[in-house]
């Protein structure tokens, strides 16, 4: 945690003892009169700053609420006259700092969480950027600044998932929508174009699901948060001008490093999902060329590492809808990748995707869902095929049998699950003709941190992974000196680029 002091440039008239419902009543009353002071733009709201700090003080571990609403009226009374790109990053970086300080004893969810007002302004100079007049220097060097404070924001975020534990927080006092409303005035369309104002790298769909669970579910927030910060790192490389090769192996191994060191399944599960929309949201940030060279990279990110902490005895404190969810949200994602890859005739990639979706745990877990729910009878009914698009239809057609497997998210997507199974076809020949073949530019991640039945691992599988790995280095004219790197017990950045998970 940050160890900078909060600013006290501002000292509370008078500090109480409050009891516990005591303190959650004046939360309440004090956030409802600000928000009525909010609807008249004159009003005069400094002295809800020093009510709120007095709040945040009464307890060692304030609520996320009181520091939310704290932050935003000091920054706003202090920054509002800043035009300056350089002078707001500097801002930015205040805000984070301040925040950091204020909330260094709370959780690590609630840490995290608060961050997103800071996430919101730091996408703001980066728009600023990209739509005004700036000078080219100070825009290089502007950009250099967000992104090396990204960096010091990812970081924070790893030492905060370092220390998350499964009896988290059990959510907000009050909706996500009233928090938003000290950084976004939401105007007549209301609080859901506010809060997709404040959350611009989320999809509809994971601003929905985070505002109706974040009053139970911190975590959720936490992870939508940092998702934001990973997708603005993404956007700043994408536009830096390094060649696309040489840019797509640094933001595939940034990416998986990133997600194996903050192992969040909110981050992962996010990413999955976002990769089901039409477009990324990151459409106000790069071009559509650029957009789909991200999509390929996240399709590499969230496909080809089998990653350890997404195996269920990682994530039982999930819940279980949200585990069934994220199972089936990655078959999906597994085989539209697959399908766009074999209509660009595409069949080394086909084939590096289809054997790292046979070869990870995702199968298995898949099996042991679906027999869980079965029962006794689970082990009579398997899928026809080992692709993704064998496991959907397997799912598909249980359901249409009365099984509830992921409580709606069938449903939801049903319309595209009956599309996959029009085009059914388990043993597609491009699949086998090109077996033998691999992309050289692919590299297979292999996630073994934390792992301690690595050397309980059955040979064969591991040949397997050996073979994976082998067949997808990058860059030909280099061939000897990567399968060095690719060897047994070699170890980089966290990750095994060997053996199995």
């Amino acid at each position: 945690m940050a160890l900078i002091a909060p600013p006290n440039s501002i000292k509370p008239h008078n500090l109480k003892f409050f009891t516990n419902n005591e303190y959650e009543s004046a939360i309440n009353q004090s956030i409802q009169s600000l928000l009525d002071s909010l609807q008249n733009p004159s009003s005069d709201l400094s002295g809800f700053t020093s009510k709120f700090l007095e709040l945040m003080q009464a307890k060692p571990n304030p609520n996320l609420e009181t520091i939310w609403i704290l932050s935003g009226l000091t920054f706003q009374s202090n920054n509002y006259r800043k035009d300056g790109v350089l002078d707001q990053v500097l801002a930015v970086k205040d805000l984070f700092q301040s925040i950091a300080a204020c909330s260094a004893s709370s959780s690590p969810s609630v840490c995290i969480a608060l961050i997103a007002p800071v996430i919101f302004k730091l996408y703001s100079v980066v728009i600023d950027l990209k739509r005004k007049e700036v000078d080219l220097k100070q825009g290089k060097r502007a950009r250099r600044e967000i992104s090396a404070f990204l960096d010091v924001i990812l970081g924070y975020f790893n030492v905060c998932c370092g220390g998350l534990t499964n009896d988290e927080d059990s959510g907000l006092i009050r909706p996500l929508n009233d928090l938003i409303s000290i950084w976004v005035h939401s105007d007549s369309e209301g609080t859901e174009k506010g809060l997709k104002q404040f959350f611009p790298l989320l999809s509809d769909e994971i601003i929905d699901w985070v505002t109706e669970e974040s009053s139970a579910n911190l975590g959720l927030l936490a992870g939508a948060v940092i998702v934001e910060a990973f997708l603005l790192k993404f956007c700043l490389k994408c536009s830096d001008g390094s060649s696309k090769q040489e840019l797509q192996n640094e933001l595939r191994t940034w990416a998986v490093c990133s997600i194996i060191g903050l192992h969040n399944f909110y981050l992962f599960d996010m990413l999955v999902k976002m990769l089901l929309e039409p477009n990324l949201t990151v459409m106000s940030l790069l071009s559509s060329e650029e957009e789909s060279f991200l999509r390929k990279v996240l399709y590499d990110v969230v496909i080809l590492p089998d990653f350890s902490f997404l195996h269920l005895d990682k994530i039982d404190h999930i819940p279980s809808s949200h585990i069934k969810n994220n199972v089936l949200a990655r078959l999906m994602v597994s085989h539209e990748a697959i399908e766009l890859l074999r209509k660009n005739n595409n069949y080394a990639e086909v084939t590096s995707y289809t054997n790292s979706f046979s070869r990870s745990h995702l199968p298995s877990i898949i099996t042991n869902l679906v027999t869980s729910e079965l029962g006794a009878n689970g082990n009579s009914s398997q899928p026809k095929g080992s692709s993704p698009l064998a496991f959907l239809n397997w799912m598909l057609d249980l359901e249409d049998q009365g099984l509830n497997l992921t409580d709606g998210f069938i449903s939801k997507h049903r319309a595209r699950l009956v599309r996959y199974r029009s085009n059914l076809d388990l043993d597609r020949q491009p699949y086998k003709l090109n077996a033998g073949k691999t992309d050289d530019d692919l590299v297979f991640f292999i996630d073994n941190k934390g792992n301690d039945e690595d050397d309980k691992a059955d040979d064969s599988m591991n040949d397997a992974f050996v073979v994976a790995a082998r067949s997808m280095q990058s860059d030909t004219n280099e061939s000897g000196k990567k399968r060095k790197e690719t060897r047994v017990g070699k170890k980089k950045d966290g990750i095994k680029f060997q053996r199995k998970i």
